[in-house]
Parts: structure tokens; C-alpha cells; sequence
């Protein structure tokens, strides 16, 4: 019995080691650039269609990955990844984004990925204005309800100008190279922007100065 009773005890304490021993180790992937962009465009659900282009610019001034400065009010471009219109039948309408690149001052497109991990802000759904669904459960009633849901129109979705979007500027979090920053953690300092080379006016440009 004393034997049983040893190895009884030992499976015991390997279970309950077992789950440290099989914890996930810590992702060692450096944070990703994560700034917030402001919609320049409204869209509705009611004139939208996927492949739609719309413009947001960067809210603060940032630094991206390569250390390139990217200034605040830089402008970017993104397509709608989806829209559905509002229909009968209390259908509401329905809005995704999706961000693509920051025009830089060189021309250069700069990726901006949504930070699908914490936005919200970049989808929409529209109210589907039904009846209280306990209004079907009463006897008459209910016919007339469901007549009602059958032949009005959903409420469509809108994302307005301004709204606020959290984007990974970059291809890092395309190659999967970096990561979202966890709940309460801090951004890393930015790497130092590049430096913009001096540049002598011409004869031209110091003429007209004058």
C-alpha cells in the first residue's frame, strides 16, 4: 500500500507541474510601430462598395521601423475590404477597411496595416431596427411583427470623417517580424529618425528671396 501510495503521490505532483513546464514561452518578436490614423473621408454603407477608396492622414508625428520620419498629417490611402447596403427584412449594413500605405514626403508608400488585435474603430454595423423578438412569441401579434421585420429596411453603417484607427506602419507585421503590444505595455522608444541632408539654395531660389 505504501508503494501505491508513493506513486499515487508522484503522478499527483508531475500533474501539477506539468502545466509550468508546458506554458507558452514569451514572444520575443520587438513591438510593432503603431500609430493612429483619422479618417479624411466619411463612408456609408448606403453609397459603398468593396475596392472603394478612401484617405485618412496620421494623427501624430512617427517614426517608422527604418527610422524614417514620418510626419504628422501625412496622408495615406486604404480600399473598403467589404460593404453591404441595408435592406428589407431588417438587414443592416456593414463597413470593413482596410488601411494600405502613408505617402511619404520622398513619394515613398510606407505600409499601415490595421492593428486588428485592438481597433474596432475600422469595421461597422448598421441597426437592423426589428421588432423586439419577444413580440413574435405573443399569438396575433406576432403575425404583425413578423410582417413588419419582412418589409422594412435596415439602418445603414457609417464610419465618419475623423474617426480614429490603430495601424502598424511598416511591412514588420506583414512578415510577422513584430508584434502588437500587450495590454498595459509601452511602445519602445523610436529609433532616431534619418537624418535630411542640407540643401544649398540656388541662384535662382536666392533671388527671389531677396
Amino acid at each position: 500500500m505504501r508503494f501505491v501510495a508513493a506513486g499515487l503521490g508522484a503522478a499527483v505532483l508531475a500533474a501539477l507541474a506539468a502545466p509550468g513546464a508546458a506554458q507558452t514561452p514569451a514572444d520575443a518578436r520587438k513591438p510593432c510601430v503603431r500609430s493612429l490614423v483619422a479618417m479624411e473621408d466619411s463612408v456609408d454603407s448606403a453609397r459603398a462598395h468593396a475596392g472603394d477608396v478612401f484617405r485618412f492622414r496620421l494623427v501624430d508625428a512617427a517614426t517608422a521601423p527604418d527610422g524614417t520620419a514620418v510626419p504628422a498629417g501625412s496622408l495615406g490611402y486604404g480600399v473598403i475590404a467589404n460593404a453591404s447596403h441595408a435592406d428589407r427584412g431588417g438587414r443592416a449594413g456593414y463597413l470593413a477597411l482596410e488601411t494600405r500605405f502613408v505617402v511619404l514626403d520622398s513619394g515613398v508608400h510606407l505600409a499601415a496595416i490595421i492593428d486588428r488585435v485592438h481597433d474596432e474603430a475600422s469595421t461597422a454595423v448598421g441597426a437592423t431596427a426589428n421588432a423586439p423578438g419577444l413580440l413574435g412569441l405573443i399569438p396575433i401579434v406576432g403575425y404583425a411583427v413578423g410582417g413588419y421585420d419582412a418589409m422594412h429596411h435596415g439602418k445603414d453603417a457609417t464610419i465618419p470623417r475623423g474617426t480614429r484607427v490603430g495601424v502598424f506602419l511598416g511591412d514588420d507585421a506583414a512578415l510577422g517580424v513584430c508584434r502588437p503590444l500587450t495590454a498595459g505595455e509601452s511602445p519602445p522608444p523610436a529609433p532616431a529618425a534619418s537624418p535630411v541632408p542640407a540643401t544649398t539654395p540656388t541662384a535662382s531660389a536666392t533671388a527671389a528671396i531677396r
